[in-house]
């Protein structure tokens, strides 16, 4: 008996299901973290979850219009310059970073919540809203095309009570997104990308799926004005998270008014614009009130530029030795900044294109770069992680099923375009920035779209008896999976780093016993030969050993800070190295 696709039943029972599952799977990892001494990274003080805590404590102490703004000083930042010196290259008084995630730990504390579990379940709860609704999203996508006999083979309609395409493009989409290996990673740590990464899923969902009046009913008047404001209102709220996606919100509500009937789509583009616009008037009135110019997200736009794309840069998260000439001679400007790093190439024109090329390449390959947490140091040591899917999982059928769905015009009016800046704009972070594991999650919601249409468009294909095409095309999913996880980066990608081991170590010391400690470093003597930091690492680590813990940066509760720890015996500082403390390996 073939199986039947019941429309009504499966549009409402699929979200629902991915909700299920994805809470399921999250909780289980959840559980084996809080398990884990890891579970106390965010005391590592050279992170930006650290900074994130920290910035959350300088509001909720009564300072919620940030001024004066907070400012990070990390260990790295010491080669540059005291911190007076690194005021002078921000922009004086304006946020550090996008705004929301900071005011949004300021209220969890405010409301007298532990912070870091009401942080980690507020993000398992948002990852299974924005798997539910990328699933919905992929079920409206499918059913359309089987209802206007698009995306099939050669064109060719079937009867959606006789093929369970949408409800199968909607388990694999939210699926994909919601059990994401590197994304479930992220959002065990308190900082926004994990958010970002789900944001951008319900912005991608709600172009898609957002409904808009036609007013063929009696009674009904012509808009979809609320759902444009909210749709707005939520790209407003994902600028003030990370300002790089305000491309993704534009696209949203584009695509939302190409979708509305004529008569509306004036009041759609309206709402929208007014939904955009109440988050970025609260920015602005904060802004000139703090003597700012209106619409300044943050202020590390400079530091980022020369940081990522300066003369020495390699692709890593490590600086280039321009960057402190650089962020003096800007002053701050960020169109000064880019501007000295493009004259920087002035002998060597083709350098900075290849340094593009390289962060470009390594976008689409499987290695996770690490900056402030190690997604392979996790994996290893958490179980569930290592069951998840990962990103070359996603990449192959991802971007094929978002090129088959534009080719047969499986999207609604404007879906294109939404899908194409989707993708773009995590690519663009990565390329212009660093393309480490976490600026790269974001580009999960699309991939895990374009797999379900992918698989619903193999499988109709296939029944429609085109199998060389079916065949062909999926070998060629396969074989862009198989590339991405067996072509070496090219960058330097090395899976270990003394940092997260002496990290690691202070805090098992704390938990569970020096004994413990000891093991984890151990394991790194034996495993952790690909870091190009290895003898420092050594060094290190037998310096902590011998009692010094300033090189950790990190205070678990109970343990007296870094810089008042006892040392039992110290090498010469030129021989062990470990005098420079683990925030070498972070990135900003």
């Amino acid at each position: 008996m073939p199986f039947t696709d019941r429309p009504v039943r499966w549009r409402r029972l699929v979200p629902v299901l991915v909700f299920v599952v994805v809470a399921a799977v999250r909780s289980a990892h959840w559980a084996s973290l809080e398990a884990s001494p890891l579970s106390d990274w965010n005391l590592w003080m050279e992170t930006d979850e650290w900074g994130f805590v920290d910035w959350s404590a300088h509001l909720a102490s009564g300072n919620w219009l940030d001024i004066p703004a907070w400012r990070s000083y990390f260990y790295w930042q010491t080669p540059y310059g005291p911190p007076e010196a690194w005021e002078r290259w921000y922009q004086k008084n304006a946020y550090f970073a996008g705004p929301l995630y900071p005011y949004g730990l300021a209220l969890i504390r405010v409301g007298g919540l532990p912070l870091l579990p009401s942080v980690r379940l507020l993000q398992l709860l948002l990852a299974c809203v924005a798997a539910a609704t990328l699933a919905a999203a992929a079920q409206a996508v499918a059913g359309r095309s089987l209802r206007e006999g698009s995306g099939g083979s050669g064109g060719v309609a079937e009867s959606a009570g006789s093929f369970p395409g949408p409800a199968l493009a909607g388990l694999v989409a939210g699926l994909l997104h919601g059990l994401y290996g590197p994304l479930v990673f992220h959002d065990g740590f308190a900082y926004r990308d994990g958010p970002v990464a789900h944001v951008s899923a319900l912005l991608l969902a709600g172009g898609l799926l957002g409904r808009v009046g036609t007013g063929e009913r009696e009674g009904e008047a012509p808009g979809g004005g609320a759902g444009a404001f909210c749709l707005g209102l939520l790209g407003g709220l994902a600028m003030l998270l990370k300002q790089t996606t305000a491309p993704l919100a534009l696209a949203a509500v584009y695509c939302l008014s190409k979708r509305a009937p004529v008569g509306a789509k004036r009041r759609v583009v309206l709402f929208g614009a007014l939904g955009l616009a109440l988050p970025l008037a609260a920015l602005a009135g904060r802004n000139v009130f703090a003597g700012v110019p209106p619409l300044t997200f943050d202020t590390r736009q400079a530091i980022s530029v020369a940081w990522a794309n300066g003369r020495g840069a390699d692709g890593t998260t490590t600086p280039p030795q321009a960057l402190k000439g650089i962020l003096e001679e800007a002053g701050g400007s960020t169109s000064r900044t880019a501007w000295l790093v493009l004259r920087g190439y002035a002998d060597s024109p083709w350098e900075l294109p290849r340094l593009l090329a390289k962060k470009a390449a390594t976008f689409f390959l499987s290695y996770e770069v690490p900056d402030n947490s190690n997604w392979y140091f996790f994996r290893d040591r958490l179980p569930v992680l290592r069951l998840l899917p990962v990103f070359p999982c996603l990449v192959g059928f991802g971007v094929l099923g978002l090129l088959v769905a534009v080719r047969y015009g499986q999207f609604p009016p404007g879906g294109s375009a939404l899908a194409l800046a989707a993708f773009a704009v995590p690519l663009a972070a990565c390329v212009f920035a660093v393309t480490t594991s976490r600026y790269r999650a974001s580009v999960a919601p699309p991939l895990a779209l374009g797999c379900g249409l992918f698989v619903v468009w193999l499988a109709r294909t296939w029944r429609a008896g085109d199998r060389g095409a079916a065949v062909a095309l999926c070998s060629t999913g396969v074989l862009a999976g198989v590339l991405s996880a067996a072509v070496p980066s090219p960058i330097p990608a090395p899976r270990h780093r003394w940092s997260d081991t002496i990290v690691a170590a202070t805090l098992t010391e704390a938990r569970e016993g020096p004994a413990a400690a000891a093991r984890e470093i151990d394991r790194y003597r034996s495993s952790g030969r690909d870091d190009p930091r290895y003898e420092r690492g050594l060094k290190a680590l037998s310096a902590w050993k011998a009692g010094d813990r300033t090189s950790a940066r990190v205070a678990p509760a109970g343990v007296a800070p870094p810089e008042a720890r006892y040392r039992e015996s110290m090498p010469d500082p030129d021989e062990r190295g470990a005098g420079e403390p683990a925030a070498k390996d972070r990135s900003r």
